[in-house]
């Protein structure tokens, strides 16, 4: 089943990122201004009124609420009209003059949302005294009563007071992509390591998501993807991608096991899959489908509480369940005061609360599993040192006779088809003797390059005895067997003559293939063998190669 959730979240993550992509290509706002941009610096105060008519193309709900304005004293240099709208279409008259106009284009692929922008007008020194009117037409019931914050005065200044709102939040949110990003290549660059537990990843993917969501959210983002569609669609595709990895990560820091942290899983997959289909043809806009995801999201708080409590029944209290309660609590909690304040506001506030829990859980619970992997990393590589040196002999590197009397007793291994090649060392007695055991070293270790260059990729080498060898082989016929002594014998003779050593590298072999009539074991094919090399051997010493 969890190999299945995580098939089926690859797939999901692959239909967001598509249906982000096609957004980005084939949808846009349409635009009309009048003017050119100015400077200047101060605030106005409105009037505001709603107007309702039957609903239609242009009003959506029938419905429109209309804010008047005058400003006094403008200089001549002129001013700028700031104001962030969520949802809502846009028209800017100054004295029954249409000055400006958002709304999506008319082959506009993807709702009739112009998304959450920023709506720039300037405001010049003949305006003052003249009457501002700014027009929002909400596309959704959400929007009605959302109230814009209206900017006057330099461009610039106003930037600087919108960053300066945004910090805290931008950095928390930049917080959780980094460390997310962190924790994914962790993983991946340890992918292949047993030690370390590929749910991490998971974790990685929920902070990179909940980091996006948060950030993709800020009205100061959108200062710099002006009127982008794509952009107001990344906080609700992110969120879709939240559900799984949250859940496929916490739901191993419980004892019991319990297949039902699936259902949310599920759950989450046919929302998304749901919410994006919805979309593609235009009949609900991700905004309008946000409060299924959020049911899934609430089915996920009970869940995570039913099984805190069964943990504490079943496991008792200990440490680890009191730092889970406590990663979990301040998650949780974050994601109800987000959704409160989400529906209350009707999406026009930002809150830090849900960031700072889901950062206590990122921080917390991801750091301490790094830490867990990391240790048994470092126990892996310190058993890995020892069982090195127990089944590999020191001066070849290759494997020992002990490696080799575990490989072949195994239950697994298979006798038939097996291939037994027995190598020996010509002279190195006299080598010994004559040049010294240094020489003697350097000869057996020369001639296991040799022997791991020819049968290393085909086969097992193991150093058996001082100057003997042997080669496990699997599937090969005779004639194959001869090709790979010969191959063996031009290397020794390149050796030879490239090497300023004054002894030569000669090596004797001989080979078996296991068969049930006349071997009993492995043993009965490996004297075979050894019968064979030394024949070998004292041929090849009766004609003085």
């Amino acid at each position: 089943m969890k190999k299945a959730i995580y098939i089926l979240y690859t797939i999901c993550v692959l239909m967001v990122v598509s249906f982000f992509v096609y957004v980005c290509v084939d949808s846009r706002n349409e635009v009309f201004s009048a003017r050119k941009q100015s400077e200047c610096q101060y605030l106005s105060a409105y009037k505001k009124t709603k107007v309702y008519e039957n609903a239609s193309t242009e009003l959506p709900l029938g419905l429109k609420t209309e804010y008047v304005m005058r400003q006094q004293e403008i200089p001549d240099g002129g001013e700028s009209l700031m104001f962030y709208t969520l949802h809502q279409n846009v028209e800017v008259y100054i004295d029954d003059e249409l000055v400006y106009k958002m709304k999506p284009a008319e082959n506009n692929t993807f709702g009739k949302t112009p998304g959450n922008t920023w709506n720039i007008i300037p405001i010049y020194g003949k305006d003052s005294g003249k009457e501002i009117k700014v027009v929002l037409i909400p596309v959704y019931e959400s929007s009605v009563d959302i109230i814009p914050d209206f900017y006057f005065g330099s461009e610039i200044n106003i930037w600087l007071q919108i960053v300066h709102d945004n910090l805290l939040p931008f950095c928390l949110s930049l917080l959780a992509i980094i460390f997310g990003i962190i924790f994914i290549i962790f993983v991946a660059c340890n992918y292949r390591n047993p030690k370390v537990d590929k749910s991490l990843m998971m974790m990685g993917m929920f902070s990179f998501n909940i980091g996006l969501w948060k950030l993709t959210d800020l009205d100061g983002i959108s200062l710099v993807f002006p009127q982008s569609i794509a952009k107001s669609n990344v906080p609700f595709l992110a969120l879709l991608l939240v559900v799984i990895p949250f859940v496929l990560y916490i739901k191993k820091l419980f004892v019991k096991e319990s297949k039902i942290w699936y259902l949310p899983c599920i759950a989450s997959v046919v929302v998304t899959v749901v919410s994006i289909i919805l979309q593609l043809y235009n009949i609900k806009d991700l905004r309008q489908t946000l409060w299924m995801n959020h049911l899934v999201m609430g089915m996920l708080l009970v869940i995570g509480v039913v099984m805190l409590i069964r943990e504490l029944y079943q496991v008792g209290w200990n440490s680890k369940l009191k730092m889970m309660m406590l990663c979990l609590g301040a998650c949780l909690l974050g994601m109800v005061a987000d959704m409160f304040i989400y529906y209350i506001s009707h999406g026009a506030s930002v809150t830090v609360m849900g960031m700072l829990g889901f950062l206590v859980y990122i921080i917390v619970l991801g750091v301490q599993s790094v830490r867990e992997a990391k240790n048994l990393m470092d126990i892996g590589i310190q058993a890995e040192r020892f069982e090195k040196m127990a089944y590999h002999d020191q001066l070849t590197g290759m494997y020992n006779r002990a490696a080799y009397a575990d490989y072949t007793g195994q239950a697994s291994f298979k006798l038939n088809g097996s291939v037994v090649m027995m190598c020996d060392l010509n002279n190195l007695k006299h080598c010994n003797d004559t040049w010294g055991h240094e020489k003697g070293d350097i000869y057996i270790s020369s001639s296991a390059d040799i022997l791991q260059e020819v049968f290393g990729k085909v086969g097992k080498c193991y150093r058996v005895g001082g100057d003997e060898f042997c080669v496990l082989l699997r599937e090969v016929s005779t004639k194959r067997c001869e090709q790979f002594i010969e191959e063996l014998k031009r290397k020794a003779r390149e050796w030879n003559r490239n090497s300023t050593e004054k002894f030569e590298i000669q090596i004797a072999c001989g080979y078996a293939v296991y068969d049930k009539k006349i071997d009993y074991d492995l043993g009965d094919t490996l004297r075979r063998a050894d019968r064979m090399m030394y024949h070998e051997k004292f041929m090849m010493k009766q004609e003085g190669k």
